[in-house]
């Protein structure tokens, strides 16, 4: 029978599919209160702003992926470890899953490693169903080295990773002009009284900023090949699953991103321009800020923000101007009125920061301009 890519991918996500929900309900049972674990993805919507209102469905994997990536509020990241290995092999699998959503065509190779995916993240809980997943593996593997003309042993060993990078002598170095990064001679942290949000199953407290963990889901080949069909699939997979975890995100931030996913670490400005394209035509609304949003966000209606202390990865001048202008409002509604200088440092605290460089000073004036013009919400 001929290996079919696609159906092996999907046979394996399926199976993924039916093994996480019990996984997932065991580990919360206790913390639920009787809720059935997507009541914390509800929740999670409403503290985002999402603007969709989505229910979720048990076996759902987009919604299982989530549960494993992001931090549940005060329940934090209850499946990882250390290492930070479920949340990798999630984050791989989350775009997998976004590629066969699209019906990206898998090669044997990538088949492989999708199941290899599933298999290590099954084999880390220990979970009974690490059999099948291993059988929808192998088989994979047998025709990948049936392609490729090696033994399985050979085979397994050169798809488990993506080719490593060019060599840096190649790469011209990156753009890093909207940077306006400096580091604090002490860590500086939001007051408290910004995080304090409505109480909820997950905690009263208020999203902070968490960062996506990039994860390298092929080579520079793909880049390379832009804008070929397959690679514009591949990229486009990859940047709506980093612009959905963090947007909004800096569209020089998400190019970054997007070019570590592909084993590259530094962007010269002509690949620059041509991911910045494949972004734009995903799907993703691209302000005048150059700030990309996730789809499940209407920028004119958001009214969130999402405090960090001053060790987050993330400069100041690459936090969207809406975002900052959401947390002035907040300042000014629970601290009474604040002199402008009071209420500029209370705004660059939220964010971790104390120092106000020239790029610093000219984002956050531009961001507080929008204090005068736009409908204050109701908090």
């Amino acid at each position: 029978m001929t290996f079919k890519p696609n159906l092996s991918v999907k046979e394996g996500l399926d199976h993924l599919a039916k093994r996480l929900d019990p996984i997932i309900t065991a580990r919360l049972a206790d913390d639920l209160g009787g809720h059935p674990w997507t009541v914390v993805l509800e929740i999670l919507d409403e503290k985002k702003g999402y603007s969709t209102g989505r229910r979720y469905w048990l076996h759902d994997l987009q919604a299982q992926l989530r549960m494993l990536t992001e931090r549940l509020g005060d329940f934090g990241y209850p499946f990882d470890d250390k290492q930070r290995t479920v949340s990798t092999l999630g984050n791989e699998l989350r775009i997998v899953r976004n590629q066969l959503a699209h019906m990206h065509d898998f090669s044997v190779e990538e088949a492989f490693r999708a199941n290899d995916f599933s298999v290590r993240l099954l084999d880390h809980f220990g979970d009974d169903g690490l059999d099948t997943a291993r059988h929808i593996r192998h088989e994979a593997l047998v025709a990948l080295a049936s392609v490729e003309g090696v033994t399985e042993q050979v085979a397994a060993a050169t798809a488990a990773v993506p080719s490593a990078a060019r060599d840096e002598a190649e790469i011209e170095l990156v753009n890093t002009a909207a940077d306006g990064f400096e580091t604090e001679p002490e860590t500086v942290v939001p007051d408290p009284a910004v995080l304090v949000r409505g109480p909820s199953v997950i905690g009263d407290k208020r999203l902070e900023f968490e960062p996506w963990t990039v994860v390298q889901i092929g080579s520079v080949d793909v880049l390379d090949d832009l804008p070929k069909k397959i690679a514009k699939e591949k990229v486009r997979a990859a940047a709506v699953e980093i612009a959905t975890y963090e947007g909004p995100i800096h569209l020089d931030r998400l190019v970054q991103m997007t070019a570590q996913s592909f084993g590259l670490q530094r962007v010269r400005s002509s690949r620059e321009k041509k991911l910045a394209y494949q972004i734009r035509q995903a799907g993703l609304v691209v302000d005048a800020d150059k700030f990309v949003w996730p789809r499940e966000i209407d920028p004119g209606n958001w009214r969130e923000f999402r405090p960090n202390d001053s060790t987050a990865d993330r400069p100041f001048t690459h936090i969207s101007p809406v975002e900052i202008a959401n947390a002035a409002r907040f300042i000014q509604a629970n601290q009474g009125p604040l002199s402008e200088e009071d209420l500029v440092v209370a705004v660059l605290q939220t964010f971790g920061r104390k120092r106000r460089t020239k790029q610093v000073a000219a984002h956050l004036a531009n961001a507080l301009a929008r204090l005068a013009t736009d409908v204050r919400p109701e908090w």
